[in-house]
C-alpha cells in the first residue's frame, strides 16, 4: 500500500490507526533518515514507531548523506523482512524522488569521481544553478526550486559527461516490476488548501515550542552547521533564533512559510503520478480499514 502527502497533510496520523498485526511502514522521506533531528522533522515518535515498526526513519547521522541507490537498497531489505513476517508493507512518502526509485527503477548514473564530487561540493547553490544554466538547462525545469542537493547530483552527472536531464528509467528496474508488487491501494492525501496551510501553521508553531532551535544547536555543535542534516527544511531559522540573529515572530513567519512553500512543491508533483489517487485523509482511512 502506498500513502503519500505533503507535509502537514497528518499521514503520521493516519498511520498511527493502522493495525500493526497487519502493517509494517517503510518510510520514504529524505528528512526523517536523520538521527537527532526528530523535532524539525517532525519524525515518528517514539510512541508511534513502538506501535508500528517504521523503517527507514532516524537510521543516518547528521553527518553523513545517502544517494537514491543506497536508500533504495535499503527499502528493498525493509520489504523482505515485512514481506517475510507474512505483513502488508506501508510506503509512505513526503519525497516522491525516493518513492519512484523504489518503485520504478533508477536513472543509469554513470560513475562520478572523488575529483569531480570535491568540485562540485566546493560550489555554493547559486553556483551550481548557474552551471545547470550552461550545461542543462532543461535540468533546472526537473528539480524543485532550492534543492541543492539534486542541483549538485544534475551537475556531477553532466561533468561527467551526461545529460541528466535526458537520462531514462531502465523500463522494469523497479520493485514494482521485479517483485511483482501487488498495489492494494495507492493515495495521496489531498486537503483544501486552507486546512492544510492552518495544519502546516499549527506544526510549525509546536516545532517551535518543542524546542527546534535547542536541537539545531545541538546538532550543530556536534557535526558543524554545514553538516547534511542541518540542510534539512527551516533549520537555516531554527540556527538564526538560537543565535539571536531573529526573534520567536520572524522564525514562526519563516518556518511556516518554508513547509507551505514545500507543501506547493509535493503537490504538483504528487499530483502527477497517475498512480496515486486524490484523496482525503478520513476516506483513505476508511478504505484502509476494509483491506
Amino acid at each position: 500500500m502506498i500513502i503519500t502527502a505533503p507535509t502537514g497533510a497528518g499521514k503520521t496520523a493516519l498511520v498511527r490507526e493502522l493495525d500493526p498485526s497487519r502493517f509494517e511502514i517503510i518510510s520514504f522521506d529524505s528528512r526523517q533518515i536523520y538521527k537527532e533531528l526528530s523535532i524539525g522533522t517532525a519524525a515518528p515518535s517514539p510512541e508511534d514507531c513502538e506501535k508500528i515498526p517504521h523503517h527507514l526513519v532516524s537510521f543516518l547521522s547528521p553527518s553523513e548523506t545517502i544517494d537514491a541507490a543506497k536508500f533504495v537498497t535499503k527499502a528493498e531489505e525493509a520489504l523482505d523482512d515485512i514481506l517475510s513476517k507474512g505483513k502488508i508493507p506501508v510506503l509512505t512518502a513526503g519525497t516522491g524522488f525516493y518513492l519512484n526509485a523504489f518503485l520504478f527503477g533508477m536513472f543509469p548514473v554513470p560513475k562520478i569521481t572523488e575529483e569531480v564530487r570535491v568540485k562540485v561540493e566546493s560550489l555554493s547553490m547559486e553556483e551550481r544553478i548557474q552551471e545547470l544554466r550552461k550545461l542543462d538547462p532543461k535540468a533546472l525545469q526537473k528539480i524543485f526550486p532550492n534543492d541543492n542537493y539534486r542541483y549538485g547530483r544534475a551537475l556531477e552527472v553532466n561533468w561527467m559527461g551526461t545529460i541528466w536531464s535526458e537520462l531514462k528509467v531502465e523500463e522494469g528496474s523497479g520493485a514494482l516490476i521485479s517483485r511483482n508488487l501487488n498495489i492494494l491501494g495507492a493515495f495521496f492525501l489531498d486537503l483544501d488548501r486552507k486546512e492544510l496551510y492552518e495544519r502546516i501553521d499549527s506544526r510549525a508553531k509546536k516545532m517551535i515550542e518543542s524546542g527546534m532551535a535547542e536541537e539545531a544547536k545541538r546538532v550543530a555543535d556536534k557535526y558543524g552547521e554545514d553538516c547534511p542534516g542541518l540542510q534539512s527544511l527551516g533549520y537555516n531559522f531554527a540556527l538564526e533564533n538560537i543565535k539571536g540573529t531573529s526573534n520567536l515572530e520572524t522564525f514562526f513567519g519563516n518556518l511556516s512559510q518554508s513547509h507551505r512553500n514545500y507543501a506547493k512543491r509535493q503537490i504538483t508533483w504528487f499530483r502527477k503520478q497517475k498512480i496515486l489517487e486524490p484523496i482525503h485523509p478520513k476516506e483513505a482511512y476508511e478504505k484502509i480499514k476494509k483491506i
